[in-house]
């Protein structure tokens, strides 16, 4: 799995958020919807015939990886048995898969007890982000792709689910060759 890449450079000798220096120049905007970028917890869904028979969650490298030259994320089983694991079968549990067609699937676990529910979601449950039925659900119309534009729209944006949250920022998703990029509410330095 390649991580998806921010739209602008980022200021890695001050404050790491982004600049105006667009980073992904050849991105095709014509071609990509904009959907909300959800902030919950990776995972890889295996269904067969509307049953998910494999767990996956999101490893990222550690810092002695990293100094070897992996720098990509993989997914590792997750433990159904592990309280560290818990919430994602619980998710799991409360998504309806009859949309869900056979194959491996990515998606955010959401909810309560998941990076601080920051939609304020009551239990949990999964959404399916790589399936271009579930990403509909969550597609923004309209979204600037310039510096300005973005700084300004992005904070002024709710979350699709309705619970009058703000959203964590977009994720463009090209639909002629698979390419996306991103960019967070939190990439920018309001303070200048």
């Amino acid at each position: 799995m390649e991580k998806i890449p921010t739209l602008f450079d980022r200021n890695w000798d001050t404050n790491r958020k982004v600049n105006e220096k667009v980073a992904v120049e050849h991105f095709d905007f014509d071609n990509a919807v904009a959907t909300e970028k959800l902030d919950g917890m990776n995972v890889r869904i295996t269904v067969r015939n509307h049953i998910v028979v494999r767990v996956e969650k999101r490893r990222n490298p550690d810092k002695s990886q990293k100094a070897n030259g992996i720098i990509d994320p993989w997914y590792v089983d997750a433990n159904e048995t592990d309280n560290a694991d818990a919430y994602i079968f619980e998710a799991v549990k409360n998504t309806d898969f009859s949309t869900v067609p056979d194959g491996e699937w990515s998606a955010e676990a959401l909810g309560e007890k998941i990076q601080g529910n920051p939609l304020n979601l009551i239990g949990h449950t999964l959404f399916f982000f790589s399936l271009a039925n579930w990403r509909e659900k969550v597609t923004f119309e309209h979204v600037p792709a310039d510096f300005e534009g973005l700084k300004k729209w992005l904070p002024e944006q709710k979350t699709k689910f309705g619970n009058d949250t703000g959203i964590e920022g977009i994720v463009w998703h090209n639909l002629t060759n698979g390419e996306m990029c991103k960019i967070k509410v939190k990439d920018f330095d309001f303070k200048g």
